[in-house]
């Protein structure tokens, strides 16, 4: 009887896909749809001030917040700046009749930037998520009676789980070779772990439930470059405008993938031997390239476009993925930054941003691409005794499709980041 359960156990799993498939249901169950393929959905690492603009921010640079979009930009240091974000993120899928909401809760880029020489020449040491994986989904099925030798249809179903993500820690420098130009490089450890859990639960008591976990840990080393051209009274008095430019080569990973399960498989091969033990994955070329024009010390407007060569990404076994296409993402937005005034009223200081983005996303399902149009918002709460300041942005989007049997998504995006300038830092005075 236990070999028997053993083996109906296993059936379960490989019958995924097969005939039981056409009497099955997805059922999302939370975070992401769109989350479980290739390395996860990625995750646009951008300056807090430009955030709430919509954009990547490579082309802006503020002297009292620290930003991890361009590395010439740390150049420019005049104190010392530590950031982190704190982020809640809350996902509206539909399906059909379907309708399921989840909220979930991480801590964005970290970063500190330190001047070398001031206006100069600064260094910069961050940690940064690149993709992000999780997602929940429940799947019914039935196993009929002619293939599980029980004499009678068999219903069970399917609990998929996925989690983890790519991160990066880097380490660079930016120059500033000219009064207009500079130039950064950096160095970086791309490293992490994609986790999927497929657990198998049956109606009928007799049949224990079984539990199959796959891992897959990622490692590579990037080169990242980084250009910042920057110059006042460029078109017209008291203005200033500016160009930036980011580069990122691709990253060829060392990866090693895992299998446990609390079901003996005994001599049958759920899976070929080439899909466990070690491989190669490429993580894909990345361009941004953007413009900011200061009308004036108060207002400012910003746009840029970021580049992502998915459609050259290999898994790990080195394959293409036909779900993966090349990213666009375009953004455009403004912020007015109110002058300091003894006397005024809070709000009056507060720096207040608002903008636009489209992203074409890295994945075509069914002939159709998983695009977001979103909002943005944010407002930047300056510190009346230092230059630290807190910003919180807001982002409200649509992702996905309901159409050709896919989601439609609402995200709805609470970023709070603090950045401290020359607070609890001894400025550095070697110029």
């Amino acid at each position: 009887m236990q070999k028997l359960i053993t083996t109906l156990a296993l059936a379960a799993f490989l019958v995924v896909g097969l005939s039981a498939s056409s009497e099955s249901r997805d059922i999302w169950k939370g975070g992401s749809v769109y989350s479980h393929y290739g390395l996860g959905t990625p995750y646009d690492f951008r300056a807090t001030y430009a955030d709430g603009m919509g954009v990547y921010g490579v082309a802006m640079h503020d002297n009292r917040i620290s930003s991890v979009a361009n590395p010439a930009s740390w150049s420019r240091a005049v104190f010392t700046n530590v950031s982190g974000v704190f982020e809640m993120k809350s996902h509206d899928a539909t399906f059909g009749t379907e309708q399921v909401q989840s909220t979930q809760f991480q801590t964005g880029p970290f970063q500190m930037v330190m001047p070398i020489y001031r206006d100069r020449m600064g260094v910069s040491l961050s940690i940064t998520p690149k993709t992000s994986s999780r997602y929940t989904t429940l799947n019914d099925y039935v196993l009929p009676a002619s293939q599980n030798h029980s004499g009678s249809d068999l219903n069970y179903s399917i609990e998929n789980q996925g989690s983890g993500g790519i991160n990066k820690i880097e380490a660079g420098i930016g120059i500033r070779f000219t009064r207009h130009l500079s130039v950064g490089y950096a160095p970086s450890l791309f490293l992490g772990s994609i986790n999927r859990t497929q657990t198998v639960s049956f109606e009928d008591a007799d049949y224990r439930s079984s539990n199959l976990k796959e891992s897959t840990s990622h490692y590579g080393f990037g080169n990242r470059f980084g250009l910042y051209y920057s110059r006042r009274d460029a078109f017209r008095q008291n203005d200033r405008a500016a160009f930036g430019l980011m580069v990122s080569l691709p990253v060829n990973f060392v990866s090693e993938r895992s299998l446990e399960t609390r079901v003996d498989f005994m001599d049958v091969d759920v899976r070929p031997a080439s899909e466990y033990g070690d491989g190669d994955a490429t993580y894909p070329l990345e361009a941004s390239a953007g413009f900011s024009y200061n009308i004036n010390p108060a207002l400012q407007l910003s746009t840029d476009l970021l580049y992502q060569n998915w459609d050259n990404y290999s898994n790990f076994n080195g394959e293409s993925d036909p779900n993966l296409q090349d990213r666009f993402r375009a953004g455009l937005g403004g912020q007015y930054i109110a002058p300091r005034r003894d006397g005024a009223t809070m709000f009056s200081n507060f720096v207040y941003r608002l903008g636009v983005s489209y992203d074409t996303g890295n994945l075509k399902l069914n002939d159709s691409s998983i695009e977001t149009f979103s909002i943005h918002a944010g407002i930047g709460i300056p510190s009346s005794r230092t230059n630290s300041s807190i910003d919180i942005n807001a982002e409200y989007g649509f992702r996905g499709t309901d159409s050709d049997g896919l989601v439609s998504e609402r995200v709805f995006g609470l970023k709070v980041s603090f950045n401290l300038s020359e607070l609890m830092f001894i400025q550095r005075r070697l110029q």
